[in-house]
């Protein structure tokens, strides 16, 4: 039996750490900090792993509309983020790319705490909850309910606070069949989309093999290059969100069977979400493909641009990236069976599903799949 993508799966973490350059006028030297400005905390000594590790699946996910308790609070997204080009951006910056045509820098360049970049919280999810309700409750709701997750698997992590490096896999998870017990008992399966060999749990193709843990704060380590499809569940539409530059951190709990704090930091080309999100507002209502109503709200989400696609700033070329920051918690689980291939429901604006046309878990145009 096939999967619907719009209901099985809310989240695939694929590889994707990509090195983040630069410094801004108002950051503070790094000898002055305990870490860098607006970053995760910094490895400790090596440590090699002692334990027989844990699989720990998202069981909220908070896009910027709320806090970390869940309640609307104005500016939620600031908490929800990594400053990601190294500089604390204010209004009158002039080191930083140029806005899109229409966009004032007013809008676009302030930074949420510590430097922070998360134009998407900042942004683009208000316009999202114009279509999809309360997005953050959405999605929570849909994991809730056993219908997807997203699991790290840290290996040989024991009972020490602090452990470097440590290799993690990531797994997406798909139909649990039931709402989960959150009890370290839950046997979610897996997609098969995110393994290199799909008969192989083992065979991973996300994997943080230097991801690290210091004073019970799990952080996914040095960033290489390329990107991953993250997909949203929310109100039974599918919101795809390809992110790069990304950097992923968690407080561990004391017994490291589940973790507060969660962080997910990234760049999405802002290009490439604008089709994204033109598939979502198509699905969920056609009548905003006809006519200039559905590029006015495409043009706005362009306006929100904030940085390069590379994760740095650069005052000679105009933005073509929007950062993303966004939160969740986790739980022990178990790795189940091996899930069937997802597929793809989705229409996009001017589009109509063909029988030619590949479903998710099936690979177009030489790019590999993300299985959303």
């Amino acid at each position: 039996m096939m999967r619907h993508s719009c209901i099985a799966v809310a989240g695939y973490f694929a590889v994707a750490l990509l090195a983040l350059a630069g410094c801004g006028a108002d950051e503070k030297a790094p000898a002055e900090e305990e870490h860098d400005l607006g970053q995760p905390p910094a490895p400790g000594p090596q440590q090699a792993g002692d334990g027989a590790g844990v699989a720990l699946a998202i069981d909220r996910l908070f896009l910027g509309e709320v806090d970390r308790n869940g309640e609307k609070v104005p500016g939620s997204w600031k908490q929800f983020g990594f400053n990601l080009d190294g500089k604390v951006s204010a209004a009158a910056s002039t080191d930083l790319c140029k806005p899109i045509s229409g966009a004032t820098p007013a809008d676009v360049y302030p930074d949420g705490d510590d430097g922070i970049d998360n134009s998407f919280g900042k942004n683009i999810v208000g316009l999202i909850s114009n279509f999809l309700g309360d997005p953050s409750t959405e999605v929570t709701k849909a994991i809730a309910n056993g219908d997807f997750t997203v699991i790290l698997k840290i290996d040989q992590l024991g009972a020490q606070s602090s452990y470097n490096p440590l290799t993690t896999k990531l797994y997406g998870g798909a139909t649990l069949g039931g709402a989960p017990a959150w009890d370290g008992t839950d046997a979610w399966p897996v997609v098969p989309e995110l393994l290199e060999d799909g008969q192989d749990i083992e065979s991973a193709k996300v994997v943080f093999p230097s991801s690290y843990v210091v004073d019970n704060t799990w952080v996914s380590g040095p960033q290489t290059q390329g990107t991953f499809k993250l997909n949203l569940t929310t109100a039974g539409k599918n919101i795809g969100l390809t992110i790069s530059n990304v950097r992923i951190a968690m407080e561990l709990a004391e017994d490291h069977k589940s973790a507060v704090k969660g962080t997910i930091a990234g760049v999405l080309e802002t290009d490439v979400l604008v089709e994204e999100l033109r598939t979502v507002i198509g699905t969920v209502q056609p009548t905003l493909c006809e006519g200039m109503t559905l590029e006015g709200v495409l043009d706005q989400i362009r306006a929100t641009s904030d940085i390069m696609k590379d994760g740095s700033q650069d005052p000679s070329q105009e933005c073509n990236a929007i950062s993303i920051g966004i939160g969740f918690t986790a739980k022990e689980v178990k790795l189940g069976d091996i899930a069937p291939p997802a597929e793809n429901t989705s229409v996009p604006c001017g589009t109509a599903p063909s029988d030619g046309e590949p479903s998710d878990g099936e690979p177009s145009d030489g790019e590999p799949s993300d299985g959303g």
